[in-house]
Protein backbone atom coordinates (compact mmCIF):
# COMPACT_ATOMS: atom_id res chain seq x y z
CA UNK A 1 0.00 0.00 0.00
CA UNK A 2 1.31 3.50 -0.40
CA UNK A 3 3.03 5.80 2.09
CA UNK A 4 1.43 8.27 3.49
CA UNK A 5 2.01 11.62 2.98
CA UNK A 6 4.24 13.69 5.79
CA UNK A 7 1.71 15.47 7.85
CA UNK A 8 4.66 17.83 8.45
CA UNK A 9 4.44 21.67 6.85
CA UNK A 10 7.14 22.23 4.28
CA UNK A 11 8.72 25.63 3.49
CA UNK A 12 8.32 26.71 -0.29
CA UNK A 13 11.74 28.83 -0.90
CA UNK A 14 11.18 32.47 -1.41
CA UNK A 15 10.85 32.65 -5.15
CA UNK A 16 7.60 30.42 -4.72
CA UNK A 17 5.79 32.36 -2.00
CA UNK A 18 3.54 35.77 -2.49
CA UNK A 19 5.95 38.44 -1.14
CA UNK A 20 4.72 39.75 2.11
CA UNK A 21 3.51 43.43 1.41
CA UNK A 22 5.17 46.18 3.85
CA UNK A 23 4.31 49.33 1.62
CA UNK A 24 2.02 50.77 4.88
CA UNK A 25 4.68 50.42 7.14
CA UNK A 26 6.93 53.96 7.21
CA UNK A 27 9.77 54.26 5.21
CA UNK A 28 11.93 55.29 8.00
CA UNK A 29 11.01 52.65 10.52
CA UNK A 30 11.40 49.99 7.72
CA UNK A 31 15.17 51.11 6.82
CA UNK A 32 16.16 50.87 10.51
CA UNK A 33 14.13 47.30 10.51
CA UNK A 34 16.53 44.08 11.29
CA UNK A 35 14.03 42.19 8.95
CA UNK A 36 15.88 42.53 5.50
CA UNK A 37 12.61 42.17 3.72
CA UNK A 38 11.47 45.21 5.02
CA UNK A 39 14.32 47.33 3.92
CA UNK A 40 14.38 45.77 0.48
CA UNK A 41 11.12 47.24 0.26
CA UNK A 42 12.20 50.18 2.00
CA UNK A 43 14.86 50.82 -0.73
CA UNK A 44 12.77 49.47 -3.89
CA UNK A 45 9.93 52.03 -2.71
CA UNK A 46 12.71 55.25 -2.36
CA UNK A 47 14.20 54.00 -5.54
CA UNK A 48 11.06 54.21 -7.92
CA UNK A 49 9.44 57.48 -5.89
CA UNK A 50 13.31 59.13 -6.54
CA UNK A 51 13.12 58.06 -10.20
CA UNK A 52 10.08 59.58 -10.36
CA UNK A 53 11.06 62.64 -9.05
CA UNK A 54 13.97 62.88 -11.03
CA UNK A 55 11.38 62.91 -14.00
CA UNK A 56 9.02 65.95 -12.82
CA UNK A 57 6.67 64.43 -10.87
CA UNK A 58 6.50 63.25 -6.97
CA UNK A 59 8.41 65.53 -4.46
CA UNK A 60 11.73 65.75 -3.06
CA UNK A 61 11.38 63.89 0.77
CA UNK A 62 12.56 60.35 -1.01
CA UNK A 63 15.85 62.24 -1.32
CA UNK A 64 16.18 63.50 1.87
CA UNK A 65 15.11 60.45 3.56
CA UNK A 66 18.07 58.30 1.41
CA UNK A 67 20.18 60.92 2.22
CA UNK A 68 19.97 60.19 5.99
CA UNK A 69 20.45 56.83 5.30
CA UNK A 70 24.36 56.37 3.22
CA UNK A 71 25.21 54.37 6.18
CA UNK A 72 22.69 52.07 6.41
CA UNK A 73 22.90 51.36 2.79
CA UNK A 74 26.70 50.65 2.89
CA UNK A 75 26.43 48.52 5.73
CA UNK A 76 24.60 45.73 3.90
CA UNK A 77 26.71 42.34 3.88
CA UNK A 78 24.03 40.03 1.72
CA UNK A 79 23.90 40.06 -2.13
CA UNK A 80 19.83 40.77 -2.06
CA UNK A 81 20.57 43.41 0.55
CA UNK A 82 23.05 45.24 -1.33
CA UNK A 83 21.42 44.62 -4.77
CA UNK A 84 18.18 46.49 -3.41
CA UNK A 85 20.36 49.28 -1.22
CA UNK A 86 23.29 50.21 -3.76
CA UNK A 87 20.49 50.63 -6.50
CA UNK A 88 18.83 53.21 -4.74
CA UNK A 89 21.97 54.87 -3.91
CA UNK A 90 22.49 55.37 -7.51
CA UNK A 91 19.00 56.22 -8.20
CA UNK A 92 19.81 58.99 -5.30
CA UNK A 93 22.76 60.27 -7.15
CA UNK A 94 21.18 59.98 -10.96
CA UNK A 95 18.22 62.07 -9.83
CA UNK A 96 18.60 64.00 -6.89
CA UNK A 97 19.17 67.65 -8.21
CA UNK A 98 21.57 69.41 -5.32
CA UNK A 99 23.83 66.30 -4.38
CA UNK A 100 26.08 67.27 -1.37
CA UNK A 101 29.43 66.86 -2.82
CA UNK A 102 31.15 66.75 0.14
CA UNK A 103 29.30 63.22 0.87
CA UNK A 104 29.16 61.80 -2.04
CA UNK A 105 33.01 61.92 -2.99
CA UNK A 106 33.72 59.80 0.60
CA UNK A 107 31.46 57.44 -0.89
CA UNK A 108 33.89 56.25 -3.22
CA UNK A 109 36.73 55.12 -0.92
CA UNK A 110 34.04 53.06 1.44
CA UNK A 111 33.05 51.11 -1.51
CA UNK A 112 36.50 50.18 -2.16
CA UNK A 113 36.77 49.36 1.84
CA UNK A 114 33.83 47.27 1.54
CA UNK A 115 34.44 43.92 3.78
CA UNK A 116 32.25 42.35 -0.04
CA UNK A 117 33.86 44.05 -2.64
CA UNK A 118 35.50 40.88 -3.33
CA UNK A 119 32.28 39.42 -4.14
CA UNK A 120 30.90 39.18 -7.44
CA UNK A 121 27.51 41.52 -6.86
CA UNK A 122 29.96 44.39 -5.14
CA UNK A 123 31.94 44.32 -8.02
CA UNK A 124 29.21 44.86 -10.44
CA UNK A 125 26.93 47.22 -8.38
CA UNK A 126 30.06 49.82 -6.90
CA UNK A 127 31.19 51.07 -10.95
CA UNK A 128 28.05 52.72 -11.58
CA UNK A 129 27.97 54.40 -8.25
CA UNK A 130 31.36 55.64 -9.08
CA UNK A 131 30.47 57.06 -12.05
CA UNK A 132 27.53 58.89 -10.88
CA UNK A 133 29.65 60.43 -8.06
CA UNK A 134 32.54 61.34 -10.45
CA UNK A 135 29.61 62.95 -12.77
CA UNK A 136 28.98 65.17 -9.77
CA UNK A 137 32.44 65.72 -8.15
CA UNK A 138 34.40 65.66 -11.25
CA UNK A 139 37.28 63.14 -12.58
CA UNK A 140 40.06 64.56 -10.60
CA UNK A 141 38.62 64.80 -7.55
CA UNK A 142 37.60 60.83 -8.00
CA UNK A 143 40.83 59.57 -9.29
CA UNK A 144 42.31 61.25 -6.34
CA UNK A 145 40.43 59.91 -3.63
CA UNK A 146 40.93 55.84 -5.59
CA UNK A 147 44.86 56.65 -5.58
CA UNK A 148 44.91 57.78 -2.25
CA UNK A 149 42.54 54.52 -1.29
CA UNK A 150 45.26 52.09 -3.38
CA UNK A 151 47.99 54.13 -1.65
CA UNK A 152 47.11 53.18 1.97
CA UNK A 153 45.75 49.79 1.14
CA UNK A 154 49.37 49.02 -0.13
CA UNK A 155 51.26 50.25 2.63
CA UNK A 156 48.37 48.60 5.25
CA UNK A 157 50.78 46.29 7.58
CA UNK A 158 48.15 43.97 7.92
CA UNK A 159 46.06 42.75 4.93
CA UNK A 160 44.84 39.49 3.61
CA UNK A 161 46.59 39.36 -0.01
CA UNK A 162 43.63 37.27 -1.70
CA UNK A 163 41.29 40.09 -0.78
CA UNK A 164 43.77 42.95 -1.73
CA UNK A 165 44.20 41.60 -5.24
CA UNK A 166 40.40 42.07 -5.64
CA UNK A 167 40.92 45.21 -4.29
CA UNK A 168 43.52 46.20 -6.55
CA UNK A 169 41.60 44.83 -9.44
CA UNK A 170 38.32 46.74 -8.89
CA UNK A 171 40.43 49.82 -8.60
CA UNK A 172 42.29 49.06 -11.80
CA UNK A 173 38.70 48.64 -13.44
CA UNK A 174 37.42 51.92 -12.45
CA UNK A 175 40.24 53.58 -13.93
CA UNK A 176 39.40 52.04 -17.09
CA UNK A 177 35.68 52.80 -16.82
CA UNK A 178 36.36 56.85 -15.74
CA UNK A 179 38.19 56.86 -18.86
CA UNK A 180 35.88 54.83 -21.29
CA UNK A 181 33.14 57.21 -20.20
CA UNK A 182 34.23 60.66 -19.63
CA UNK A 183 37.60 60.65 -22.26
CA UNK A 184 41.31 60.68 -22.20
CA UNK A 185 40.72 65.02 -21.95
CA UNK A 186 38.74 64.35 -18.01
CA UNK A 187 41.25 61.01 -17.70
CA UNK A 188 45.02 62.80 -18.73
CA UNK A 189 47.29 60.22 -17.75
CA UNK A 190 49.47 63.14 -16.21
CA UNK A 191 47.05 62.85 -13.24
CA UNK A 192 49.22 59.77 -12.96
CA UNK A 193 47.06 56.45 -12.99
CA UNK A 194 49.37 55.55 -15.92
CA UNK A 195 52.22 54.76 -12.98
CA UNK A 196 49.28 52.55 -11.26
CA UNK A 197 48.94 49.95 -14.45
CA UNK A 198 52.48 50.10 -15.44
CA UNK A 199 53.64 48.94 -12.18
CA UNK A 200 50.47 46.12 -11.67
CA UNK A 201 50.90 45.19 -15.37
CA UNK A 202 53.12 42.47 -14.51
CA UNK A 203 51.07 41.52 -11.18
CA UNK A 204 50.95 37.33 -10.67
CA UNK A 205 47.03 37.83 -10.40
CA UNK A 206 45.67 37.86 -14.10
CA UNK A 207 42.20 39.79 -12.83
CA UNK A 208 44.66 42.58 -12.72
CA UNK A 209 46.81 42.21 -15.24
CA UNK A 210 43.53 42.20 -17.66
CA UNK A 211 42.44 45.53 -16.57
CA UNK A 212 45.55 46.89 -16.72
CA UNK A 213 45.50 46.32 -20.29
CA UNK A 214 42.27 47.36 -20.53
CA UNK A 215 43.44 50.59 -19.17
CA UNK A 216 46.51 50.64 -22.36
CA UNK A 217 44.22 49.73 -24.76
CA UNK A 218 41.74 52.27 -24.41
CA UNK A 219 43.98 54.79 -23.74
CA UNK A 220 45.93 53.78 -26.99
CA UNK A 221 42.37 54.25 -28.69
CA UNK A 222 41.89 57.72 -27.37
CA UNK A 223 45.25 58.96 -28.11
CA UNK A 224 45.05 57.45 -31.66
CA UNK A 225 47.97 55.07 -31.61
CA UNK A 226 50.61 53.30 -29.41
CA UNK A 227 51.78 54.95 -25.89
CA UNK A 228 55.12 56.11 -25.70
CA UNK A 229 54.53 55.55 -22.00
CA UNK A 230 54.08 51.40 -23.23
CA UNK A 231 58.14 51.58 -24.27
CA UNK A 232 58.98 51.39 -20.89
CA UNK A 233 57.58 47.83 -20.29
CA UNK A 234 59.11 44.63 -20.72
CA UNK A 235 59.01 43.21 -23.58
CA UNK A 236 56.46 40.34 -23.36
CA UNK A 237 54.23 42.82 -22.19
CA UNK A 238 54.72 45.34 -24.75
CA UNK A 239 53.68 42.23 -27.30
CA UNK A 240 50.77 41.59 -25.63
CA UNK A 241 49.78 44.88 -25.49
CA UNK A 242 50.63 45.22 -29.48
CA UNK A 243 48.92 41.79 -30.00
CA UNK A 244 45.55 43.27 -28.11
CA UNK A 245 45.63 46.54 -30.02
CA UNK A 246 45.99 44.52 -33.23
CA UNK A 247 43.21 42.91 -32.47
CA UNK A 248 40.68 45.95 -32.09
CA UNK A 249 38.75 46.14 -35.05
CA UNK A 250 39.60 49.15 -37.58
CA UNK A 251 36.09 51.16 -36.69
CA UNK A 252 36.89 50.90 -32.79
CA UNK A 253 40.64 51.90 -32.62
CA UNK A 254 39.48 55.69 -32.41
CA UNK A 255 37.06 57.41 -29.96
CA UNK A 256 35.00 60.40 -30.90
CA UNK A 257 33.19 62.27 -27.74
CA UNK A 258 32.85 60.99 -24.89
CA UNK A 259 29.68 59.24 -23.20
CA UNK A 260 29.51 61.51 -20.11
CA UNK A 261 29.92 64.55 -18.62
CA UNK A 262 30.47 66.62 -15.67
CA UNK A 263 27.32 67.60 -14.21
CA UNK A 264 26.31 71.11 -15.43
CA UNK A 265 29.01 70.99 -18.07
CA UNK A 266 27.32 72.01 -21.75
CA UNK A 267 28.38 69.87 -24.48
CA UNK A 268 30.23 70.94 -27.51
CA UNK A 269 28.18 71.93 -30.21
CA UNK A 270 29.27 70.77 -33.87
CA UNK A 271 28.46 72.11 -37.20
CA UNK A 272 25.14 70.94 -39.24
CA UNK A 273 24.07 68.60 -36.32
CA UNK A 274 27.17 66.17 -36.60
CA UNK A 275 28.18 64.21 -33.64
CA UNK A 276 30.83 66.12 -31.78
CA UNK A 277 34.26 65.04 -32.18
CA UNK A 278 36.98 65.61 -29.27
CA UNK A 279 40.86 66.19 -30.75
CA UNK A 280 43.13 63.19 -29.83
CA UNK A 281 46.24 64.50 -27.36
CA UNK A 282 49.37 64.74 -28.34
CA UNK A 283 51.89 62.70 -27.23
CA UNK A 284 53.69 65.76 -25.91
CA UNK A 285 50.52 66.75 -23.94
CA UNK A 286 51.52 63.94 -21.39
CA UNK A 287 54.35 65.14 -20.85
CA UNK A 288 55.30 66.73 -17.22
CA UNK A 289 56.46 70.40 -17.43
CA UNK A 290 59.09 71.54 -16.78
CA UNK A 291 61.18 74.81 -16.46
CA UNK A 292 63.81 74.76 -19.31
CA UNK A 293 66.00 77.65 -17.84
CA UNK A 294 67.13 74.77 -15.16
CA UNK A 295 68.56 72.78 -17.73
CA UNK A 296 70.62 75.46 -18.67
CA UNK A 297 74.66 74.66 -17.43
CA UNK A 298 75.30 77.20 -14.12
CA UNK A 299 76.54 80.30 -15.66
CA UNK A 300 74.86 80.70 -18.66
CA UNK A 301 72.25 83.46 -19.58
CA UNK A 302 70.13 84.30 -22.00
Amino acid sequence: SPQPLDSGVVELPAEFTDQEDFSKEPLDARLTSKDLNRRCSAYAELTAKMAEAGGGGGDGAAFTLLAQHFDTCLAEMLPKGQDASLTALAAYLEHCPEVDRASALPLVRRLLEHKSIDKPKMQQLVPPIVLLVAEICECVNVLNEITACLTDLENAKKKTQGFFKKQVAIIVKLVYDLLAEFGVHKMNPKLGYLNVVLKYITDSDRGIREACYSVLVELSCWMGGALDAAKTMEEPQRKELAKRLEAVPEAERSRGAPKRRHRGEKAPEAPDGAAPQQKPLDQYELATAADALKKLPKGWCL
